[in-house]
């Protein structure tokens, strides 16, 4: 599974006037078999949860996703990028915040929707995600600057041929002396 990353304005589970800030959240896959989440606002909240195999077989059977598991694993992917993402936050934990967090996502209307439990991180191990998160993050953005450049790159050199097809038609029919 490729690195996904979204922006999800979080909520709280119960009525509440307190605003939240934006999080940032990371999902990859890890060692083939593993899914990794992370959710942070990058100030004092930071959640995270590592799906094995068996658990998101669990997941797959709870919500009712048939077929092989590559569809499945397309499904979590699609949910995530659709844009109807969600995150709940849930009790009061005693360093700030929330104690713990759902990342919600759902593919399309009326479709099954994905629900990942997340932890609640603090002190060096909130600080860790965040980084790696922050690395990763611009690990990406390097990847889709070179692609940008291989592209550019490839339509300079499709416009040079362009250019010279066009050019030499003209010059084929005239007799230099």
């Amino acid at each position: 599974m490729y690195p996904i990353f979204g922006k999800v304005m979080a909520e709280w589970s119960t009525t509440t006037t307190t605003p939240l800030p934006p999080f940032v959240f990371h999902v990859h896959g890890h060692g083939g078999t593993d899914l990794h989440v992370i959710a942070t606002d990058f100030h004092s909240n930071t959640f995270q949860a590592i799906k094995t195999r068996q658990k998101l077989e669990d997941l797959r059977d709870d919500i009712g996703i048939v077929g092989s598991w590559s569809e499945f694993v397309d499904y979590i992917t699609t949910s995530l990028k659709s844009g109807d993402v969600k995150l709940i936050m849930e009790g009061l934990s005693e360093s700030g915040g929330a104690s713990c967090a759902k990342l919600l996502a759902q593919k399309a209307k009326g479709m099954p929707r994905i629900s990942l439990s997340l932890g609640k991180l603090v002190d060096v191990a909130a600080r860790e995600a965040m980084a790696n998160l922050s690395l990763e993050l611009y690990k990406e953005l390097k990847e889709v600057q070179s692609s940008l450049t291989k592209e550019q790159e490839s339509t300079y050199q499709l416009t040079k041929v362009v250019v010279a097809e066009q050019v030499f038609p003209l010059t084929a029919g005239v007799i230099f002396d």
